[in-house]
């Protein structure tokens, strides 16, 4: 890439960045200025090598940048994973992974997966070209242990694998829970319809049917109803015996077995109900029991029956719905009227008997309290407050309810305090001012005119603390994920969310940058994304991503833009020869939401400026224009068209000469220079005029200079000129040929100069992880880092402060791109800390490599010191070694070695300080200690003591058994030099 400017004084400082940060010259990166030039050059172009270049120019005047985006092309990263076992079998696994964060500058055509049996080494293919992001891997054997790996390929190459964890391919499922109660309807005379519910638990892998039993009441033995597996949750049983009472039970299966049954006891109709009753002013309000027995299915409805005091004949009272509950308020009936009433409860197999006939009940005005309110529970919480909520009670005793009292105790406390100092008028309270973590017990009682009701407490105690809860998003019926519009048109994406805390929202599309038109709002629960005047770029899948601190949530809408299509991809000459040319394409990234119809395909003379179709509507992707003028050289752009319309042309920058010759190589570029030679590379032709491309012929010419002299015929796409003289300037052109002829030369973009670059030297130590090396005493370790410099730099190593030079044990090796040095049988003094010095024309450079040498530990420090000795114990004491060997240590082994003995007896071998307690010794005997020390490479040698007598230390003399002659002579001895007379009692 280069930079050109017209003017400028004093001559700018030029300056290359990239992504913001100054760019340093190396053996890959190369610049060039001229008077009015600045020149980047990069070869070997990599990943990384992608990004945004900014040419700086700064003349202390004004300074001014020009940026450039480079894309490098290549294969993608892995698939971002991990891999998810979605599903495991006995004989496949489905698994899936998300797609690779970087696709190399290409769709993802398709994905590799591969197994590997655990007990082996190599990889099967499982599949060489998956679509999707999923994908169950066949023909896997019962018990035996997998990995997986997955690829991702682009029109490029493929990329590093994604592995998976291990996993045994077995059944990872149980049989099913049971299936809900069933229910009986539709009885006739010889059959009926049973129904049940889902089971709760599936046991992993799906429901595939349920089975049906049944048996007479008087029978133990079962009978299967069903012939063929029940996908359904409904079952049709016929031929039943009229009269006869039946049970019936359902289990439901998968892969994994059968359920637990679940049993539906004999049909039949309910009992009768009981009653109670409460009057009112102009109605009378009844509630019952229900029947003892419901018949063996769940009670439907009530039907309720009155008749005025004496007379015969009962009649239906007459309710808006089915009356479900054991109450109900019977309306328009006459005041200071007496009634009686009767109940009768129904199931699907008929209507009960009826009830006892209530007594006379008087439609008169009660006075009375209200009952306790229905439910009371617990409906939010925070650090310093509980909010409650309650049901109105189902009796307000014939008054209007005026207020509620709300009491509360807290922990074990029993004495209840009020919190509301005025009646709360509403069914839920906030209770403030509360203890953090404390826990209270509340209770709620209505209030009328009469007084204050029933409490109504509840179920259990609640804490005073923050309720977290995840993201959560209420969906109303006017929620669309999928959103088509016309161009032009505007569109808002909207979602109503809550969680505690309150959630973030943010907004990304899934491919490329929300659009500048696009505003995005949060507020009070709801976060919308509107975008203006949309266009085909606005296609696309837009995800709100919810989070808080317990959790998130993510929902994606899909927006459909209805436009002319985008630009057709990929268009380029397939073949180029005198009078015609043939143009290839892919269809666009962007269709605008309909089907392509055709493709449009233009030209111009380079000389003017009306352009001209050719060849008519296109359906193909492909396209052979001829009649073209030779000699003259033509622009071309291709349209797409769907039913909205022309879609955007891509038009191909440079023109082309339809001729016999081939056209001029692509992009000359000058690759290295020494202090005699140029480097120079190129791109072949963008056509060879429709024959072979023979070779290259390549010319140079001194600056300035008129005269083009070859220099050499090459049949590569890389030519060194040679014996060039340093300093000079040259220019530079390349001719492809071909059996027409030449084409016209591409010339350098500026004179060359001969001369050798001055880089300052440099060495990659990322192959060493950490700079650390660990080695084996007695084996042999390499230090080799790559090294790169111009004028190639000048290499020493160093040992700490000491020069390292070749020698029996050192092997030092340096080429062009890399120093090595090898130390054989290493010791422990071979570690410590290397250093490699890189010196040439620009400077000098150190690096530092530390190499630990590992071993067995030196013994431990001594003297041993042998402490609070007794005749049957002592403690023995010592210093760790002055050499751990490269690694900690483990423990130390002691021993003991009696006097007049040899061999040594183990105390303890896994002590892990440095004192050991010693007993079991044997009185008056003399003892010697040995102490070794022990790592993960071995045992030292041992540190030995100085000889110890196991005695009280206040005890100095030692006894002696003497004979009866001995004590004989001693007596006598004593009498003879005292001339006393001694009486001996032996």
């Amino acid at each position: 890439m280069s930079g050109q400017w017209e003017e400028g004084k004093p001559r700018p400082a030029v300056q290359w960045l990239k992504d913001s940060l100054p760019l340093k010259e190396s053996d890959q990166v190369r610049f060039k200025t001229t008077e009015n030039k600045a020149t980047l050059m990069i070869k070997n172009v990599k990943k990384e090598n992608e990004g945004k270049y900014t040419l700086s120019l700064d003349n202390k005047i004004n300074r001014k940048s020009f940026h450039i985006f480079v894309v490098t092309l290549g294969p993608p990263s892995k698939p971002v994973g991990p891999i998810r076992l979605d599903e495991v079998r006995a004989d496949n696994i489905m698994i899936s992974w998300d797609e690779p964060n970087d696709n190399g500058g290409g769709d993802i055509t398709c994905y590799i997966v591969e197994k590997r049996d655990t007990s082996q080494s190599n990889w099967k293919m499982a599949s060489s070209h998956v679509e999707g992001t999923q994908f169950r891997v066949p023909n896997l054997i019962k018990g035996v242990q997998y990995q997986f790996r997955v690829c991702a390929e682009n029109r490029y190459g493929v990329s590093e694998p994604l592995i998976s964890q291990m996993v045994i391919a077995k059944h990872q499922f149980r049989p099913p829970g049971p299936p809900g109660k069933p229910v009986v309807y539709n009885v006739t005379n010889d059959g009926m319809t049973i129904q049940w519910e889902k089971p709760i638990y599936d046991g992993g892998t799906p429901i595939q049917g349920y089975h049906v039993e049944k048996k007479e009441k008087n029978s133990i033995m079962w009978q299967k109803v069903n012939t063929v597996l029940i996908k359904e949750m409904d079952y049709r049983i016929l031929e039943l015996i009229e009269g006869l009472e039946y049970t019936f039970r359902v289990y439901a299966q998968n892969d994994a077995g059968f359920s637990r049954m679940i049993l539906l006891v004999s049909l039949y109709p309910p009992g009768q109900p009981d009653y109670i009753d409460v009057t009112s002013d102009s109605s009378i309000t009844l509630s019952w029991t229900p029947p003892t027995s419901d018949g063996g299915n769940p009670i439907q409805h009530y039907i309720l029956e009155k008749r005025e005091k004496k007379t015969v004949r009962f009649y239906k009272v007459i309710t808006k719905k089915p009356i479900i509950e054991c109450a109900h308020k019977v309306l328009n009936l006459s005041e200071d009227m007496e009634y009686e009433f009767r109940v009768m409860a129904v199931n699907d197999a008929g209507v009960g008997p009826p009830s006892n006939i209530s007594l006379p009940i008087k439609a008169a005005e009660p006075k009375d309290i209200p009952c306790a309110p229905s439910v009371v529970c617990v409906s939010d919480s925070t650090n310093t407050s509980i909010s409650l909520e309650w049901t109105k009670p189902v009796d307000d005793g014939g008054m209007e309810i005026i207020g509620y009292i709300i009491e509360m105790v807290k922990g074990e406390g029993t004495e209840w305090k009020r919190v509301n100092e005025e009646l709360v008028s509403e069914t839920n309270y906030v209770v403030k001012g509360l203890q953090t973590g404390a826990e209270y017990k509340f209770r709620v009682a209505a209030v009328n005119h009469i007084g204050r009701g029933e409490d109504k407490e509840i179920p259990e105690r609640a804490q005073a603390v923050d309720r977290l809860t995840p993201p959560q998003v209420d969906i109303d019926a006017t929620f669309k994920q999928t959103h088509i519009v016309k161009a032009g048109s505007s569109i808002c994406l909207g979602i109503h969310f809550r969680g505690k805390p309150i959630p973030s929202a943010t907004w990304v599309k899934e491919e490329g940058e929300l659009s500048g038109m696009s505003e995005i709002t949060t507020i009070d629960g709801y976060s919308s994304l509107s975008i203006e005047n949309c266009s085909r770029y606005d296609t696309g899948k837009y995800t709100v991503n919810l989070e808080n601190s317990s959790g998130s949530k993510a929902v994606t809408f899909v927006v459909k833009v209805m436009d002319t299509p985008g630009p057709p991809e990929a268009v380029a000459f397939k073949e180029v020869s005198r009078g015609s040319v043939t143009l290839v394409w892919k269809p666009p990234v962007n269709d605008g939401g309909a089907r392509i119809h055709h493709y449009i395909v233009e030209r111009r003379e380079a000389s003017r400026r009306t352009w001209q179709q050719s060849g008519g509507k296109c359906t193909q992707g492909i396209l052979k224009i001829q009649d073209l003028l030779e000699g003259v050289p033509y622009f071309f752009r291709v349209s797409a068209e769907n039913h909205h319309g022309l879609g955007e042309a891509f038009e191909l920058t440079e023109p082309v000469i339809a001729t016999a010759e081939p056209s001029s190589p692509k992009r000359l570029d000058i690759i290295d220079t020494t202090d005699n030679s140029v480097l120079l590379g190129w791109l072949k032709p963008e056509h060879d005029g429709g024959s072979r491309i023979q070779g290259y012929l390549i010319e140079a010419r001194p600056k300035g200079g008129d005269k083009w002299v070859v220099v050499g015929n090459t049949k590569n796409l890389t030519f060194a000129v040679e014996k060039l003289n340093k300093g000079d300037e040259y220019d530079f052109r390349v001719k492809a040929k071909n059996e027409a002829g030449y084409s016209l030369p591409k010339k350098t973009l500026a004179p060359v100069l001969v001369k050798e670059p001055h880089i300052e030297p440099a060495a990659d130590l990322s192959e060493i992880p950490n700079q650390l090396i660990t080695c084996r005493s007695g084996s042999t370790f390499t230090i080799d880092v790559p090294i790169s410099g111009r004028p190639a730099p000048k290499v020493s190593w160093k040992l700490e402060e000491m020069r390292l030079k070749n020698s029996d044990r050192v092997t030092i090796k340096v080429t062009k791109d890399r120093a090595s040095i090898s130390v054989k049988e290493a010791m422990r003094g071979d570690g410590g800390k290397y250093y490699l010095t890189l010196e040439n024309v620009t400077g000098t450079k150190t690096f530092t490599v530390e190499v630990n040498v590992t071993g067995r530990p030196s013994p431990p420090s001594g003297p041993i010191e042998i402490s609070s000795i007794s005749s049957e114990s002592c403690i023995v004491n010592w210093q760790p070694p002055e050499d751990d060997g490269g690694t900690d240590i483990t423990n130390y082994i002691v021993e003991k070695r009696e006097s007049g003995s040899t061999a040594w007896q183990l105390i303890n071998s896994s002590v892990k300080r440095t004192s050991l307690h010693v007993g079991h010794l044997t009185k008056y005997m003399q003892y010697t200690f040995r102490v070794s020390a022990e790592n993960r490479f071995g045992v030292s040698k041992p540190t030995e003591s100085e000889t110890i007598v196991a005695e009280h230390p206040f005890c100095k003399c030692y006894p002696q058994v003497f004979s009866f002659f001995e004590i004989m002579w001693f007596y006598t001895t004593l009498i003879h030099i005292s001339n006393l007379t001694i009486i001996t009692t032996l």
